[in-house]
């Protein structure tokens, strides 16, 4: 099957809880930010051939006054603003077979080019002021490859039982933690790679299943509030450290038991 797609959709704006008075005042101008829209163009081919199936597409994604999380010039509040224009563009592709009558696969990866495609300034500083961030600059929390992965294996055991074990895998490559030029906000994230596996031992009535996640116990950062925007200053009456990373669930292993009755 052949496929094209055009479509177009938006988000409504919003507003931002920034501080207009006090010690911690921000300009009126962070308060607000307005809807964005996207319009999208997908072509693919889906097909079979034998027992593999097959899943192929190129996609374009034009975004208009892209709604971009950042932060306020004085303070630093996160808040959000929108930009001028983003684009997003690239390639899926996806493979499901049988290597035998038990032994079943899937493999997936994407490639993503997601960049600011105009210069992202303050609603405070407008040009000719330093921008927030450049045109080229890429999108947050977008790896450019992402690769999945699963093989498993289906038997039977005795007359009533089916065994089914499988392993499975994620990878993401380098991604980037804000639209900013400001190293307090937007610093790289490595990429990473999470390993699953389960087995389970079934019948018409019951499950047991012995399962396992993130086998290495990797990090899987996908987030950070660095210590240059988080750590202590005791001169704003601040004394704590917040900086912090957002990770994968941490090693994980467990037992799944259903019973039909």
């Amino acid at each position: 099957m052949l496929y094209a797609t055009i479509s177009e959709g938006y988000r409504r704006g919003g507003s931002n809880a920034v501080p207009l008075t006090g010690t911690f005042a921000e300009d009126p101008r962070w308060q607000i930010y307005t809807a964005d829209s996207v319009t999208n163009y997908e072509l693919g081919i889906k097909g079979q051939r034998g027992d593999i199936r097959y899943d192929v597409s190129a996609f374009l994604v034009d975004w208009q006054d892209p709604q971009l999380n950042t932060s306020t010039t004085n303070w630093g509040f996160f808040v959000v603003q929108n930009g001028e224009e983003a684009q997003t563009y690239g390639l899926e592709a996806s493979l499901d077979g049988y290597l035998s009558d038990n032994w079943h696969y899937t493999l997936g990866y994407a490639y993503v080019n997601a960049e600011l495609t105009s210069d992202f300034y303050a609603p405070d500083r407008p040009a000719p002021a330093a921008p927030i961030a450049l045109d080229g600059a890429m999108l947050p929390g977008t790896p450019e490859h992402a690769l999945n992965w699963a093989l498993d294996y289906t038997t039977t055991v005795g007359s009533d039982w089916t065994w089914f074990s499988r392993v499975d895998g994620y990878y993401q490559s380098e991604t980037r933690n804000a639209v900013t030029t400001s190293p307090r906000f937007n610093v790289p994230l490595d990429g990473f790679a999470i390993w699953n596996a389960t087995t389970t031992l079934s019948n018409d009535d019951f499950d047991l299943s012995l399962w396992i996640k993130n086998i290495a116990n990797e990090d899987g950062v996908t987030g950070v509030f660095t210590e240059a925007y988080m750590g202590t200053a005791p001169s704003l009456g601040y004394f704590g450290n917040a900086n912090k990373q957002l990770i994968a669930l941490p090693r994980t292993i467990g037992a799944t038991v259903r019973y039909k009755f």
